[in-house]
């Protein structure tokens, strides 16, 4: 049996046929200035797209809920945002059927910011990291209670990081005995992790990315989940990836943890920090409707955990919030016994 990623090509794999990649770099224009806005470099389209006539085009759509399909929604939040160089207005509903939440009508060009951005420095990046490290090493070894032996009939087991940013989650299991390989649609993301600690990475939207069918023992998707346009594809696919029997880890905030964190900051602090961040955050679970997502796909849930939220903003009012937050929803975990935090889920590819 063949090693999944042993045909990867050096450190990185441009995937070129990637239509979303395309798709934003067409509406960006291969003519792009850079325009400082906030202490990022945004290349911004050159055209009569927006206010100042520098960047995309406002394109909105309308989608029905991603888990039953229905198109009955009630409003959760509302916030304003800056997108490029505008204020938009964002709404999240939850949808009366299943109560799924989710931002509608949302960003056609939802992943533009983050396809554009590159802007961080190694310090910023490296400080990010680190304030993740113990939760990923915690992580890490829930993952090896569930896959126990690093090691299959091909040699080395299979982890594939889906949206892999940086890439230190990719460089920790390769520490702990796994053959490695992540997927991340941001050039400037993949080329960093191939630079800095020469590991593989796809070039790809996930729908995208050409991966052997059940070839992968353990996938990963960090703080991935909410930013995917339709999440039961992306499952669904990362189903077909898994070997039978295989594992899949996933961490997301929870609706009811950014709901908190919006009466926070927007109805006592009286601020307009964003709390959904709706320019790129699409779709918010609980664990009650990611069980059915996830049962629907094919996956069985093998535990359910709440994970502290890094402190990995330079706004020491979002940090307070966010550990305002995780106090109160502590407490309210401890009487309801659900789990309502930061949620870190593992899984099973079921049969």
């Amino acid at each position: 049996m063949s090693r999944p990623f042993a045909g990867l090509p050096g450190t990185l794999y441009d995937h070129h046929d990637d239509h979303e990649t395309h798709r934003i770099a067409r509406i960006l224009s291969m003519k792009t200035v850079c325009q400082k806005q906030k202490n990022h470099e945004i290349p911004a389209a050159i055209g009569p797209a927006s206010p100042s006539g520098k960047y995309p085009p406002v394109r909105w759509e309308t989608v029905p809920c991603n888990l039953c399909g229905a198109e009955d929604t009630e409003l959760y939040h509302q916030e304003r945002l800056v997108y490029f160089d505008q204020e938009l207005n964002f709404q999240i509903v939850r949808c009366r059927k299943c109560s799924l939440v989710y931002t509608n009508p949302r960003l056609a060009d939802y992943n533009a910011l983050y396809l554009c951005d590159g802007s961080y420095s190694v310090k910023q990046i490296e400080d990010h990291a680190s304030a993740k490290a113990t939760v990923f090493a915690k992580a890490m070894d829930e993952i090896e209670r569930w896959h126990a032996t690093p090691t299959n009939s091909a040699g080395r087991a299979s982890l594939l990081d889906v949206g892999c940013g940086s890439g230190h989650f990719m460089a920790m299991a390769r520490n702990r005995g796994y053959d490695v390989c992540g997927i991340e649609p941001a050039k400037t993301w993949a080329r960093y992790v191939g630079e800095t600690f020469g590991l593989p990475v796809i070039n790809a939207n996930i729908l995208d990315a050409k991966v052997v069918a059940e070839s992968i023992d353990v996938m990963t998707a960090w703080d991935v989940i909410e930013h995917v346009d339709d999440p039961k594809a992306v499952l669904g696919q990362c189903v077909t990836w898994l070997r039978p029997g295989g594992v899949m880890a996933l961490r997301f905030p929870s609706a009811t943890y950014q709901k908190f964190k919006g009466v926070l900051l927007n109805q006592v602090f009286r601020t307009k920090h964003s709390a959904f961040g709706a320019t790129m955050h699409l779709y918010f679970f609980n664990e009650d409707t990611f069980r059915q997502m996830a049962h629907d796909v094919g996956l069985e849930i093998l535990a359910v955990k709440t994970t502290p939220m890094e402190m990995n903003t330079g706004s020491s009012l979002i940090n307070g919030a966010k550990r305002c937050v995780g106090l109160a929803l502590s407490a309210a975990e401890l009487l309801s016994r659900r789990h309502l935090g930061n949620l870190e889920i593992f899984c099973r590819k079921s049969g």
